[in-house]
């Protein structure tokens, strides 16, 4: 490779390196202020945010995760989501059954309380003017390339 080459090389390299802080700095800003008004309404409930992800796990019209799901969704430690789920059992938000299939593991599952809950934060942030600025379609290109991030190698 010519000297030339090698500097547009360096220089393209640069520039996707930017551009992906650039991208990254977005989403952690997004991320903080989705937070701020997720926080708003566990705290509404008397919930703290420190349960929020295991939260997450337990979207409304997915499979009820077991604990070492919502553990390897969350990449943390199984005694971790434990402790959440506790908090989260003792607001009144979940409850832990048997799972359908093998006895000896428990779900997580929504409570009347936790639909609730996730109504208002549902309805908070599509309140949140978040995506003001996108139409239905930009929205659906937006979700499908986030998760086709999440699905990295």
């Amino acid at each position: 490779m010519t000297a030339d080459g090698d500097a547009r090389t360096a220089a393209h390299d640069r520039a996707a390196a930017e551009r992906k802080a650039e991208i990254v700095r977005v989403l952690v800003d997004l991320g903080h202020s989705a937070d701020a008004v997720v926080a708003q309404v566990l705290g509404e409930f008397r919930v703290p945010a420190s349960v929020a992800g295991t939260l997450w796990a337990l979207a409304p019209g997915t499979e009820p995760p077991t604990m070492r799901e919502v553990a390897a969704r969350l990449r943390c430690d199984p005694s971790t989501v434990s402790l959440a789920a506790d908090k989260l059992q003792s607001s009144g938000l979940i409850a832990r059954q048997p799972h359908p299939s093998d006895g000896r593991k428990r779900t997580l599952v929504l409570t009347e309380r936790g639909h609730e809950l996730w109504d208002e934060l549902r309805s908070r942030l599509h309140d949140s003017g978040f995506f003001t600025n996108l139409d239905a379609e930009e929205q659906s290109t937006l979700l499908a390339l986030l998760t086709k991030m999440q699905q990295r190698p």
